[in-house]
């Protein structure tokens, strides 16, 4: 008889500790990770799941409109080059997706800049910079000296800007 209560007590006993392990390890499994000790990533279940952005949402496009003057018509052709962007793209100067540069006839950066866009000042030249890179860029030929219709000349400037933002920064 002993020896089938030995049998009797070790069978109760395997099944208490079987149970005490099973009760532990799904109390285990509900329990959050944070609760023992664990740094555990938010629950995905909305915009998440979405795939990463594509690199182009980190691509910056600026464009640069680059106003090349003469020794000639140099200041006026500036300010008119100026009045034409500054009063048709404020916003877009203000948030930084257009920039005017004006090239002096005697700077070092024009050397490089004429090699690289071969303008005859006065002019004025419409670059697209991909993440500071030059991917595109246009020559307004039709400016040449100052014109005789202020606003046909503002006009012209406006409406290439325009077209070329279109088709290259948006």
């Amino acid at each position: 008889m002993n020896r089938i209560r030995r049998i009797v007590i070790t069978f109760l006993i395997v099944i208490a500790i079987a149970g005490i392990i099973h009760f532990t390890s799904e109390k285990s499994a509900k329990e959050p990770a944070a609760a023992k000790g664990v740094e555990v990533a938010p629950p995905v279940d909305g915009p998440e799941l979405r795939p990463a952005a594509p690199d182009a949402a980190r691509i910056k496009k600026i464009l640069t409109v680059y106003c090349f003057t003469g020794r000639q018509a140099g200041r006026e052709f500036e300010l008119l080059v100026k009045e034409a962007v500054e009063s048709g793209f404020a916003a877009e100067l203000k948030n930084g997706v257009m920039v005017i540069k004006v090239i002096d006839p005697d700077s070092a950066e024009k050397e490089t800049l004429m090699q690289k866009f071969k303008p005859v000042p006065p002019s004025v030249i419409l670059s697209v910079n991909v993440n500071g890179e030059t991917a595109t860029w246009l020559n307004l030929d039709k400016t040449g000296n100052l014109p005789s219709d202020k606003n046909a000349f503002l006009n012209y400037i406006r409406d290439n800007i325009r077209d070329f933002m279109e088709k290259n920064v948006k």
